[in-house]
Formats: C-alpha cells, structure tokens, sequence
C-alpha cells in the first residue's frame, strides 16, 4: 500500500525523527496508528484492532466486487448461494 501525506504530515514525522523521539519515521507512524486504534477502543470498549482490521478488509473486498459488478463481472445468485452454503457447511463440520 502506497500513502501519500500532505506536506505538513510529512514535516511532522521528519521532525518527530530528527528529535529522536522515534527512531525512524515509520517507529512514528506505527505509533500513531496504535494510538488511533486505542482511541477508537477506548470510544467502544467492544471494538478490538482486529476488529477494525476485519472492516477494513470486508471494505476493500466489498469495492473490488462493486468494480468487478461494473464490468458485468458477477455470479448468478444460485452460484453465489450455493457457494456461502458449502462454506457454512465446512465450518459446522470443523467445529464439530
């Protein structure tokens, strides 16, 4: 994953280096982003960083499907149907 930062964001985490608070940029960034997750966490105690991953993910499997429904890319819902029922069925069997 590419990210770009605004100009500011970039002289904040060259600065946060630079004062040897963190030891690169990225140590930076890492930071902030379990700061964000605890406070995300703190705000509903029932949200769990894989949680938030969870989403996130379902989100970008959700636009890849809308784009490949775009193209006309999809499944006949008898497919998809028997498709989730094969999987319900694997995880009954496993957990038995």
């Amino acid at each position: 994953m590419q990210i770009t930062l605004s100009s500011q964001q970039s002289r904040i985490l060259e600065s946060l280096s630079q004062q040897g608070k963190y030891a690169s940029i990225e140590d930076a960034i890492d930071t902030a982003l379990v700061l964000l997750a605890d406070d995300i966490i703190q705000q509903n105690p029932n949200v769990t960083p894989e949680y938030i991953t969870w989403v996130e993910q379902t989100r970008l499997k959700i636009d890849v499907g809308l784009k490949a429904a775009e193209q006309g890319d999809v499944l006949a819902a008898e497919e998809v149907l028997a498709q989730l029922r094969h999987k319900v069925n694997a995880a009954k069997a496993a957990s038995a």
